[in-house]
């Protein structure tokens, strides 16, 4: 067999493998219909309203290939979505939370931040009064506190 032709049954068979494993990564998430690429398993985020005096807020989240939507989240609630990390691990969606005593933006999910320590599984927010607070999975006490802006 010619060296042209052992060159083109090798990047043939590492086409396949590629398309095979693309295949094998693709998952819809939850929140989209868009595909979502990535290995691991599913994290979910979620925020709860722990506001005063029976207030809600309202919740915007996005990626740079999602736009999940506005929520209002009412007094005792909490919206949440679930999601795998891209295989590049450059996963990051950023939310705006507003609500009478304040607004603010902020990263409810970076990889590089929470993927491997800090909450590989489940990321737990609360918005309370004073600062949307993020717990580290396990963890009793918030590790992130975002304050309002007014």
């Amino acid at each position: 067999m010619s060296l042209i032709n052992r060159i083109s049954s090798f990047l043939l068979i590492i086409a396949m493998f590629l398309l095979v494993l693309g295949e094998a990564m693709a998952t819809v998430t939850e929140t989209t219909d868009k595909i979502n690429f990535g290995l691991g398993p599913k994290v979910l985020v979620d925020i709860s309203n722990k506001l005063p005096n029976g207030t809600s807020f309202t919740f915007h989240c996005k990626s740079k290939n999602d736009d999940l939507g506005t929520h209002v989240v009412e007094p005792g609630q909490k919206y949440g979505f679930r999601f795998r990390v891209n295989f590049f691990g450059t996963t990051l969606f950023f939310c705006g939370a507003k609500w009478q005593g304040g607004h603010v933006v902020f990263d409810i999910y970076k990889a590089s931040r929470d993927d491997m320590y800090r909450c590989p599984y489940h990321c737990r927010w609360e918005a309370r009064g004073d600062a949307i607070v993020g717990y580290m999975e396990h963890y009793p006490n918030p590790d992130i506190v975002i304050p309002w802006n007014k």
